[in-house]
């Protein structure tokens, strides 16, 4: 927690920038900081002069002495920042180089998860710039929106072209939120506007995101903010402080709070970050607040039933984590919040707080004098709570919800009201019972999905095989138990009987989307008692990390029930990218292979026989005395203890592109030239995923895939996958070690080795003219697309062989286009076209729709 001097120095540095506007530095006297902390004088002098010996105050000579910030400290609006020295050092670093750019204020991004303290941070960032004067003091302030802006082609770029966003705001401030909602040509003007204007007139223009869309806006200042539960336990306990103090200010009354309820909410899992931190703590305040009128007592006291259920207030901590929370909380048992802290920039819901527990004591009053029992009035009284919370606490934007009305009438001329309404219910209970937010989309789609059912009488064309239906009932227990009873709630209401299919499928749209990219985590499989468990244990406690886990397989239990709870544990702990499986004997080999058939989780598979050479070991010592005998014998035998990891399957290799021809050969051609580990190499189409799925399955059974190599994964079997640039960006020597997954050193770049391997192989296409041509076309593609590495050499070697194969004479493909198609890529076919035309001057060579389609299938991963 803070400490009382730590109190001081904020509390003269937020004086400090208040006067700064005035252009004065009064300081502060020893009397002043005592009332502020509500401690003795001599304790607040004593606080004020180790602060002096620590040079991050001066005092005067007069009488009485004033303290001051020192000169040798930079003090700014960042300072106000909780973490502008820790977690927020990096951010703060970036904000300032912007700002501060010797030519004028460059525009940034703010990259952040919703509530990870963007909007408290880009007020730090105009604040800093007004401070130091690269911006206005006045300066008006601009929001577009790009999710509720009615029309934000005009909002960006105006009716003209000299009437965009920058020209038309001077000297202000420009936020432009949620640009991952822009189309690509949007983004696209947004980056020549910004490319084509070398002075932005004074604007300060903040761009704000979501990590995965951060490369599509090109400002060379990128600010990453950490996501709440990121942050150190220290910043934590900071914030939570700050927040309790809003509160007691707001209620006037003082907040007692326990350090373990403080410990709890410091260590808890916040989906929306500090915007679930702050109603939760709002919600505990206003229930205290509430207890103390009926107590009549002049302190709130927060108990661990103001939080919801799903907080664990009793969480075991390792040694290190021990230590740290000791030092932190001080062994303090409670904490006392008496609302004097000041916090400019977090006090913005101020207002509306304070007549949170104004309209609470009112009505606690008025419910009083009509003689009503004490939990009557809690329970109505609470119920308020909520009510002006959600009117006070949380603003939803009015286009947004006179867009969600509009909508709503709209869904209502398809769907009955009652379904509406229990489709609403069903989610809310859900969302509150899963700790899970389900979108808008989510509604809509369940809405018009039941009403096809049970008022169409239209039966669903999805149906799901009983393979899916088991996967779910084990991966979805929770939300089965849910949807069947919402089921059966319909079915009083609108007498339908579902069919267990359609159950099932009413259960898909409860489930939590995979999609988020997580890490691969390892797990430990071992015969025995608590091996595995132990092992794994001792692994997270030295890496400080919790991605390690552990399955010990009774020697007697059944292979059927350990494949069923593997199955299932590998479901729970996967996180996206996998799991590393570390196994002692053979056994479990077969059970996991089975298991990525089924479940296609990327599983890599590691045998270390330690149990099988302790049983040789044991063995071979009782039937001999000498320990050296014993011991060289096993180490001479070592190989043979992991013959489980190998068969005599021949090793195969499948190079992908879109349609298997092209670049897949073209790579096959080149690694059956250059590698000499004999392997056989398949090229696939990759854009019919179900054919290559089955081949897949086929071939496996006779040969062992060693790999796919591509320009993007497939996520198939559990197979690994190589990028096509890493191998062109190497030496061909060092392609076997490639193969392998050997680390290499390289300084050869990536298009040499391309160009030197054509220049021996194409029979048609000169290289040369490759060289001329192909830079500025993959330049223009990257710059509107976006690419990857990966993607670029994966499109340089397709449309190499579009063209070794065109101008060979070679049949032309001739995918069949359907007009929706070719409309709904219109832009990308102009704009394609247009890029290829070197090319096709260079060569004498037309590109047919075909070829650029397929070229689009590339960049688009269709």
């Amino acid at each position: 927690m803070i400490t009382n001097k730590e109190k001081a120095y904020r509390y003269i540095q937020q004086k400090f920038f208040k006067e700064q506007k005035l252009d004065q530095n009064n300081g502060v006297n020893t009397e002043e900081v005592a009332n502020y902390l509500q401690t003795k004088r001599p304790n607040a002098s004593a606080m004020l002069n180790q602060l002096v010996k620590e040079k991050l105050l001066t005092k005067t000579k007069t009488r009485p002495v004033k303290y001051r910030l020192s000169d040798q400290v930079t003090h700014d609006a960042f300072d106000q920042l909780i973490g502008s020295k820790g977690s927020l050092a990096d951010a703060v670093k970036q904000a300032k180089a912007a700002i501060l750019y010797p030519s004028g204020m460059l525009p940034l991004q703010i990259i952040a998860e919703p509530g990870s303290g963007s909007t408290y941070f880009s007020k730090a960032i105009i604040e800093y710039a007004k401070d130091k004067n690269v911006l206005p003091r006045k300066a008006s302030y601009h929001e577009i929106n790009c999710i509720i802006t009615p029309d934000i082609n005009k909002a960006l770029f105006g009716s003209n072209s000299g009437d965009s966003f920058l020209t038309r705001y001077q000297n202000s401030v420009i936020m432009i939120n949620h640009y991952e909602k822009l189309t690509s040509a949007q983004v696209y003007q947004i980056n020549h506007l910004i490319d084509q204007t070398s002075n932005l007139k004074h604007n300060l223009v903040l761009f704000s995101t979501t990590l995965e869309n951060k490369d599509l806006i090109r400002t060379s200042i990128k600010i990453v903010l950490p996501n709440l539960n990121d942050r150190p336990l220290s910043e934590k306990l900071g914030i939570i402080q700050n927040l309790f103090d809003k509160q007691a200010k707001s209620a006037k009354k003082a907040i007692v709070v326990s350090s373990q309820i403080l410990l709890g909410l410091a260590i808890h899992e916040y989906k929306q970050g500090f915007k679930e931190l702050e109603k939760v703590i709002v919600f505990a305040s206003a229930k205290a607040y509430l207890r103390s009128l009926d107590d009549l007592q002049e302190q709130e006291f927060i108990m661990k039933s103001d939080f919801p259920n799903n907080f664990i207030f009793e969480k075991t901590l390792n040694i290190e984590q021990s230590q740290k929370v000791k030092a932190l909380l001080q062994n303090h048992e409670n904490y006392v919040f008496e609302g004097n802290k000041s916090n400019a920039l977090a006090d913005y819901n101020e207002k509306y707080e304070q007549k949170l527990y104004q309209s609470i004591s009112q009505n606690y009053q008025n419910l009083a004098q009509e003689g009503l029992e004490p939990r009557v009035i809690k329970k109505s009284v609470f119920e308020r709570i909520e009510s002006l919370y959600n009117k006070y606490g949380f603003h939803i934007n009015e286009a947004l919800r006179h867009q969600e009305n509009e909508y709503l009438t709209e869904l209502g001329k398809l769907v009955s009201t009652d379904l509406i309404k229990m489709t609403r219910n069903f989610l809310n209970h859900a969302s509150a019972q899963l700790n899970r937010e389900f979108d808008q989309n989510i509604f809509y789609g369940l809405c018009l999905h039941l009403n096809s059912i049970i008022k169409l009488n239209s039966k669903s064309e999805h149906t799901l095989n009983q393979k899916e239906i088991a996967s779910l009932k084990i991966e979805y227990p929770q939300e089965l138990a849910l949807t069947r009873k919402f089921v059966s709630q319909l079915k009083e209401k609108f007498h339908y009987t579902f069919s267990e299919n359609e159950t099932m499928v009413l259960l898909t749209f409860l489930v939590e989307s995979r999609t988020k990219e997580g890490k691969p985590v390892i797990l430990f499989a071992m015969h025995g008692n608590g091996a595995a468990h132990y092992i794994s244990e001792v692994t997270n406690a030295l890496n400080h990390a919790h991605n390690s886990y552990a399955y010990d397989m009774q020697l007697d239990k059944n292979l059927n029930v350990v494949f069923k709870e593997l199955k299932k544990l590998i479901f729970k702990i996967n996180q996206g990218a996998g799991v590393i499986v570390i196994y002692d004997m053979g056994s479990f080999k077969e059970i996991f292979e089975r298991i990525i058939d089924e479940t296609q989780i990327p599983i890599r598979l590691l045998n270390i026989p330690i149990t099988l050479i302790g049983l040789e070991i044991s063995r071979k010592a009782l039937l001999n005395t000498n320990i050296d005998d014993v011991y060289h014998n096993v180490i001479s035998n070592m190989e043979t203890y992991n013959h489980s990891q190998f068969n005599n399957k021949q090793n195969m290799i499948i190079t992908l592109c879109h349609t298997g021809e092209g670049g897949a050969i073209q790579l096959r051609d080149y690694i059956n030239q250059y590698s000499r580990l004999g392997w056989l190499v398949k090229p696939m189409s990759i854009s019919n995923r179900e054919k290559l799925a089955k081949n897949v399955q086929e071939w496996r059974k006779t040969y062992n895939i060693k790999e796919f190599i591509g320009t993007y994964n497939p996520n198939l079997f559990g197979i690994p996958f190589i990028p096509i640039a890493k191998i062109f960006e190497n030496s061909h020597d060092n392609l076997d070690r490639i193969l392998n997954f050997l680390p290499i050193e390289t300084t050869t770049t990536v298009y040499d080795q391309v160009y030197n391997y054509y220049e021996k192989e194409l029979k048609y296409v000169q290289v040369s003219l490759l060289k001329q041509t192909m830079p500025q076309v993959l330049d223009q593609l990257t710059e509107q697309y976006h690419l990857s590495e990966d993607i670029q050499i994966g499109l340089f070697t397709h449309i190499v062989g579009i063209l070794e194969s065109g101008l060979s004479g070679e049949p032309r493909q001739n995918i069949k286009l359907s007009a929706t198609i070719l409309n709904s890529l219109k832009i990308d076919f102009k704009f394609i076209e247009h890029a290829l035309r070197p090319v096709e001057k260079a060569f004498n060579f037309l590109f047919n729709d075909s070829d650029i389609y397929t070229i689009i299938a590339i960049i688009k991963k269709l």
